[in-house]
């Protein structure tokens, strides 16, 4: 029996709910459903805490299981690996602050660096809850991420001299909320339509073509019909080719 089936046979014994389970656990009810699915496994520290939740021992739980385990040794492996990367950007950011202070004697381009350092950090720290979070939840966190960027990147412009007015509330603002509304709506067709990931790429791309046609228009920074052409070539070119790679790989897992 898969840890999947025990944890799913264990928790009805107990008469409890996968949201209930969620709330003492602190993650999302869909990643317990994914837990006993076996679509995927939950971390060490979670498999303790399951342990003790349904008063099972980690030798029940594990035994004529490997699968679980090899899930967990990957788990622990990623946790390493994101140590060193998050390691890795805050050292490179404390570089740039220092060979910016030094050379200029004041910061400018270094809080740039450090200010895309910190988001991109943010952001994939949002990615490893992919399993725990809702995708609301992980939608909205990452849309205020991606708009407290723009926003930011706006102050630090303006004090570091690059930019003489300020672009967030005429230009950032608006053009990420057309984005992130772009990027929520293929989510939520994804979601009821539960099809191949290649094909909600492709519907993005056709999407792209309303929402680069938008921007240029709100931009104004070449003609309209020169920016329809650039805009609208590329992005039917990976639609159609997200759609093919759709269809193959839908025709393969059958």
């Amino acid at each position: 029996m898969t840890i999947g089936k025990k944890l799913q046979q264990r928790r009805k014994e107990l008469n409890l709910t996968q949201g209930e389970v969620a709330k003492r656990l602190y993650v999302s009810r869909q990643a317990i459903s994914n837990w006993e699915l076996d679509k995927n496994y939950p971390d060490l520290e979670t498999v303790i805490a399951l342990s003790d939740l349904y008063q099972l021992s980690l030798d029940v739980l594990l035994k004529e299981d490997q699968h679980v385990v090899k899930g967990i040794e990957k788990t622990m492996n990623r946790k390493i690996i994101g140590t060193i990367f998050y390691g890795i950007t805050a050292v490179s950011g404390l570089i740039c602050l220092l060979v910016n202070f030094i050379v200029n004697h004041t910061l400018t381009w270094s809080l740039i660096v450090l200010l895309a350092l910190g988001s991109m950090d943010a952001l994939s720290h949002i990615y490893r809850k992919r399993t725990r979070w809702s995708p609301r939840v992980l939608m909205g966190t990452s849309s205020v991420v991606c708009i407290s960027f723009t926003g930011l990147m706006d102050q630090v412009l303006l004090w570091s001299g690059y930019t003489a007015t300020s672009f967030f509330l005429s230009v950032a603002l608006p053009l990420s909320l057309l984005w992130l509304g772009l990027i929520w709506l293929t989510a939520g067709i994804q979601r009821r339509m539960n099809w191949e990931v290649c094909y909600s790429l492709s519907l993005f791309f056709l999407l792209g073509i309303v929402g680069g046609g938008l921007t240029n228009w709100w931009v104004r920074s070449e003609p309209l019909w020169f920016s329809a052409i650039t805009t609208t070539l590329p992005c039917l070119f990976l639609a159609g080719l997200f759609y093919i790679l759709g269809n193959h790989l839908t025709k393969t897992s059958k």
